[in-house]
């Protein structure tokens, strides 16, 4: 088990990471916005292939694991859920598309908590400016509860909350990617 002097110092090495993280989400935001059909559409296909992947990855993780772990079957019955569940939309798509506001809005409110989380650990390192990530954070969520209760605003109205939320996030995995960046040189110097 890692200490968490291990886990910080992963961390804090790695930190360049999180900027590719949010030079993705920003590029994402920046392609929704200026082809917005296109984004949703876009959109809906990732959420299909995402649950497709998760099923096959569970099927095989249930299937590779079955002598060595206890409960394996019911990993194998969720990921063949799943496949259906994402052959169920690859064949219907009309329904990817009417279901993406929810799944999209509880992501993007993942992520902004992770930017919430992550500023008050800045705060504990003694990172001034740690309130930053914290607002970013903050608009975060609120873009993702945005995008979850006005579903029925349309699709205009998903696509500018959805670009919004990820060039928020975005920007501001930047922005801690290099407030870990700054810490780098203080964890140096702790394990030397």
């Amino acid at each position: 088990m890692k200490t968490i002097l291990e886990s910080v110092t992963s961390v804090v090495k790695h930190w360049w990471w999180f900027v590719i993280t949010g030079l993705i989400m920003l590029a994402t935001g920046i392609i929704i916005l200026l082809r917005p059909v296109e984004g949703y559409i876009g959109l809906s296909v990732l959420f299909t292939v995402v649950i497709l992947s998760i099923g096959f990855s569970q099927i095989m993780f249930s299937l590779t694991n079955r002598k060595s772990m206890r409960g394996w079957g019911w990993i194998l019955v969720a990921g063949i859920l799943d496949v259906a569940i994402g052959v169920y939309l690859v064949i219907n798509p009309l329904v990817t598309m009417a279901t993406l506001p929810f799944v999209m809005g509880f992501w993007l409110i993942f992520r902004a908590t992770f930017l919430i989380g992550s500023a008050f650990e800045l705060k504990e390192e003694g990172i001034k400016e740690w309130w930053w990530l914290l607002l970013g954070g903050s608009a975060g969520v609120v873009f993702g509860f945005l995008v979850l209760i006005f579903p029925a605003a349309g699709v205009l109205g998903i696509i500018v909350y959805t670009a919004t939320a990820f060039l928020i996030t975005g920007a501001f995995n930047v922005y801690f990617a290099l407030q870990l960046k700054r810490v780098k040189p203080i964890v140096k110097e702790i394990l030397i």
